[in-house]
């Protein structure tokens, strides 16, 4: 670092980099300051989003069950807009109808082209028009409903209802990977990260991990569905019906904590996060004790495993919600608050 003139600082930029971006002298360079307190050096006046190249998967070696849907969503996720499916002789019949059925699992990837050997899907989405906590909200919306549709259907058995949880659960799916794709994203390019929320780099991880806890949230919600329609043909005594009361009860309860955990997510409320998380605790106290009830008043062995299931689903949900309300407090940690102060280091 040298001195220029009474009060200016320089340093010369490394050769190399310099050769590799293509800089000469009197071009344009923009400097970044970022959340760390480091200076990010930008060639020319504008990051440009990096290119993401095409990929060509190998359908050939895609034989175990259900690997080419993975492997299409994963590169979906990644950010590649086209990815084309080929095979050496004609694509198999069940490569066809993984390739179709994540399509439609997928928002905004379609099939443009096919042949006997390959298939090439387009991904349309434009990225900037999916604000992240946007499409966090509308799962935090579908999870509440898909929790609320299944306990009705087990208070009023319908499983009707129990059966468009289902249908509510590839929703959720479909918004899961559309998140983990925007954030991986906001990695790449910090410029597309502004547009869609991401105020600082930092938050990517924590958004990741409520990403995923969402995801599990709606694995529990679905998972409670299908025990609701496992007892449709079973029989469940008048004895049982307060304990379903207090299994709604209880569900209520998980609810009320998920809502509460979310909104100080959105809103940066330590108070209500803290809230949050101190009934986790004593949700977390109730769970055990609504399971002794159930083994030991439900007389029926099946009904009983059934009912425990949807309780222990009920308690995973709050766990949950303590991993939302942790990454919450971290993040108002990471600025100066009427709570916490920073001081100089004496």
């Amino acid at each position: 670092m040298q001195r220029v003139g009474y009060s200016t600082l320089t340093v010369s930029l490394p050769r190399d980099w310099v050769g590799d971006v293509k800089l000469k002298a009197g071009d344009i360079v923009s400097i970044k300051r970022e959340d760390d307190g480091s200076l990010n050096l930008i060639p020319g006046t504008e990051r440009k989003r990096e290119e993401v190249k095409n990929v060509v998967v190998n359908a050939d070696r895609c034989n175990s069950p259900n690997l080419l849907t993975r492997v299409i969503t994963g590169n979906y996720i990644l950010g590649h807009d086209t990815i084309q499916v080929l095979a050496k002789g004609e694509l198999r019949k069940v490569h066809l109808e993984e390739i179709r059925a994540t399509t439609k699992r997928v928002t905004g990837l379609s099939i443009v082209e096919q042949t006997l050997k390959q298939v090439t899907l387009q991904s349309f989405v434009d990225s900037t028009r999916f604000p992240i906590y946007g499409l966090m909200r509308r799962l935090h919306i579908i999870i509440s409903s898909m929790l609320d549709a299944s306990i009705k259907a087990l208070l009023e058995r319908r499983p009707d209802l129990a059966a468009e949880v289902t249908h509510m659960e590839e929703e959720s799916d479909r918004i899961y990977w559309l998140i983990v794709r925007q954030l991986l994203l906001a990695i790449r390019d910090r410029n597309a990260g502004s547009k869609i929320g991401i105020e600082s780099p930092l938050h990517i991880l924590g958004n990741r991990v409520v990403a995923k806890t969402l995801e599990e949230m709606a694995d529990s919600a679905e998972s409670i569905a299908k025990v609701v329609l496992a007892l449709k043909d079973r029989q469940i005594l008048m004895a049982t019906e307060t304990i379903l009361n207090d299994i709604a009860k209880f569900s209520a309860q998980v609810t009320k904590i998920f809502e509460h955990s979310f909104k100080a997510l959105l809103t940066g409320d330590i108070n209500l996060a803290n809230e949050a998380l101190e009934a986790v605790e004593a949700a977390e106290n109730d769970e055990p004790r609504l399971t002794q009830t159930v083994l030991t008043y439900v007389k029926d062995v099946s009904v009983a495993v059934s009912l425990r299931i949807i309780v222990w689903n009920l308690g995973q949900i709050t766990k949950y919600c303590r991993i939302i309300g942790e990454v919450t407090i971290n993040r108002i940690m990471e600025k100066p608050s009427e709570i916490c102060r920073y001081v100089p280091v004496q």
